[in-house]
């Protein structure tokens, strides 16, 4: 039987349209996959082998002029203070005004006698700007490249930006080296007093003779009303017991910057007059210095102290590195003791799997988490990693900030890339814009799968900032959970650091462009525990003489108990409890 041929009918205009629709989804489909997974990656690869290329090696002109210098000031004054949406209310809490602060900086900055002064003002003016994120990088391209996780593609992607770099770093060198023949005379802050310590950093020349002493006061004030003053490059933090702003650390030498009278309670009881220096560099000296410069200073190792081969079990994996954490069992207690002093999701699975080990082992019913140390890092450590093993039940929360619209917060919020991954990876609601604000909402979900419900005691800190203040905030939604120490240092806000530049001089500085919208006081009081338990002078004085005198590793859990107050009133409640 023959068949007839079949003849092919045109296309109809609706099939035309529903076939080019489909195509056009696949094109968009592509080319979503390209911008979040594809693009990234060859992003991140191209900088990454353009820095271990090549770091700057030429030297090209720092001869800026004052009126570029002062623009840069008030480039950075304009950014980082006036656009901040809780300038007043931070103004008001800090008891000072920023238009007098400004122009005490403005005459610094005039007057400074090198590049190197005129930078160190910069960062201590930094310092005193909303923010605890704020950082300002010393001129060495390498290591702001990895501070900056490569988010200034824009600039590090110019060799100009690294010759820039490189011929500040040797404009400063002699400056370095010229401070490094001053010796440092620091107090650091406990309980109200500063008292006198040695800092263990290589390489840095200290006066031990006030080692233990109380610092009276400064120029006839109370060392507690200074905190505005002093030349320092981190932003103060809020004592909630004595209610007072003040430094970790106040860093004076015997030489070198502005002259200052002191008063010292010395150890035996006397009262000593001492003439102290306050320099703005010397706090880069001592915490960076030694990165950019390690060919001016002696780098020593710290070999540590031996243990007390007590009962009490510090739980390790068998492949156990030095880490972030510390965890140790107290089975007669039925208590087991977490120490973590970063949120690192790299470290995270070997966390979980110590952690779930020790809680089996111990048969807990209680958990003590010490996040007094803890800095920060990665927030999905915090959700993902740690607290679903310590909580049985679900919970949520949100943060949702805001901060102001400018060429900097449009680069990264207002990016069509940044948008879709921010999206997709953080649980979140990308940017949105209104009026001259960006808003932000970030879902911290935790999904509970411990064994039983635990009674958590959460040991917080001065030192407990960014995702730590996060991880303080999620626990606050417990039931279950009790928050004992004293406030955070806070700014556990949501989106991202901005790391800028200056337009003129190229120097890098970091800073927190966003303020949550719910409890903005967290920017500068940081989060309030439910048990004020201060850090005080008589615990400094038994940890040092365990350490100095008896050689025992006081980070130990049963070493801590002979001195640590905070942790003895954990232990206390959850005994009673």
């Amino acid at each position: 039987m023959s068949r007839k041929k079949r003849e092919k009918k045109p296309m109809s205009k609706k099939a035309k349209i529903i076939l080019l629709s489909v195509i056009l989804g696949i094109v968009a489909l592509l080319a979503a996959a390209f911008f979040i997974v594809v693009l990234p990656f060859l992003t991140t690869f191209t900088r990454m082998d353009f820095i271990a290329a090549d770091t700057g090696e030429n030297l090209v002109s720092t001869d800026f002029t004052m009126e570029q210098k002062l623009k840069d000031f008030d480039y950075m004054y304009d950014i980082v203070c006036l656009e901040n949406p809780e300038k007043e209310r931070i103004e008001q809490a800090y008891g000072i005004s920023y238009d007098d602060v400004y122009n005490r900086y403005r005459d610094l900055v005039i007057n400074s006698e090198s590049d190197y002064e005129y930078f160190s003002y910069l960062g201590c003016f930094l310092s005193v700007l909303p923010g605890m994120h704020n950082y300002m990088g010393l001129p060495d391209y390498t290591n702001n490249a990895v501070f900056a996780e490569f988010s200034l593609s824009e600039l590090y992607g110019k060799q100009e930006f690294k010759d820039y770099a490189y011929s500040w770093k040797e404009d400063f060198r002699d400056d370095v080296e010229n401070r490094l023949g001053y010796n440092t005379i620091a107090f650091a802050y406990f309980d109200g007093s500063y008292i006198g310590f040695v800092p263990n950093v290589p390489g840095i020349n200290c006066i031990s003779d006030y080692t233990d002493a109380i610092l009276i006061s400064v120029d006839g004030k109370d060392p507690k009303d200074i905190c505005f003053d002093v030349f320092e490059r981190y932003v103060p933090t809020y004592d909630g017991v004595n209610d007072c702003f003040f430094r970790d650390y106040l860093i004076y030498n015997d030489g070198i910057g502005e002259k200052h009278t002191a008063e010292v309670l010395m150890p035996d009881g006397t009262v000593e007059t001492i003439d102290i220096y306050d320099d703005p560099g010397f706090d880069y000296i001592l915490l960076d210095g030694r990165k950019t410069y390690p060919e001016l200073f002696d780098i020593l190792e710290n070999t540590g102290n031996s243990n007390t081969g007590n009962t009490v079990t510090d739980v390790m994996s068998p492949d156990y590195v030095p880490s972030s954490y510390y965890i140790a069992t107290d089975p007669e207690r039925k208590l087991v003791y977490i120490y973590s002093t970063e949120c690192d999701s790299r470290e995270g699975p070997r966390l979980v799997a110590d952690l779930t080990k020790a809680l089996e082992e111990a048969d807990a019913d209680s958990v003590i988490l010490d996040i007094r140390m803890n800095g920060g890092g990665d927030s999905s450590f915090v959700t993902d990693q740690l607290l679903p093993v310590l909580f049985s039940h679900n919970v949520t929360y949100e943060s949702t900030v805001y901060g102001g619209r400018n060429s900097h917060t449009r680069k990264y919020y207002g990016n069509m890339v940044y948008k879709i991954l921010d999206a997709s990876v953080n649980n979140s609601s990308a940017f949105k814009t209104k009026g001259k604000y960006y808003y932000y909402t970030e879902t911290f979900n935790v999904e509970g799968r411990a064994a039983k419900d635990y009674k958590i005691y959460l040991l917080t800190g001065f030192d407990t900032f960014s995702s730590g203040d996060i991880m303080t905030r999620i626990c606050k939604e417990y039931d279950n959970c009790v928050l004992i120490g004293t406030n955070t240092a806070g700014e556990g806000v949501s989106g991202a650091i901005i790391q800028c530049y200056l337009p003129e001089t190229h120097f890098m500085f970091a800073y927190a462009p966003t303020v949550n919208i719910d409890c903005p006081e967290d920017s500068f009081l940081g989060t309030e525990p439910d048990i004020y338990v201060p850090f005080t002078l008589d615990e400094y004085y038994t940890r040092s003489d365990l350490y100095y005198n008896q050689g025992l590793s006081i980070g130990r859990y049963d070493v801590r108990l002979m001195w640590d107050q905070t942790l003895v009133k954990a232990v206390e409640m959850a005994e009673n409890d």
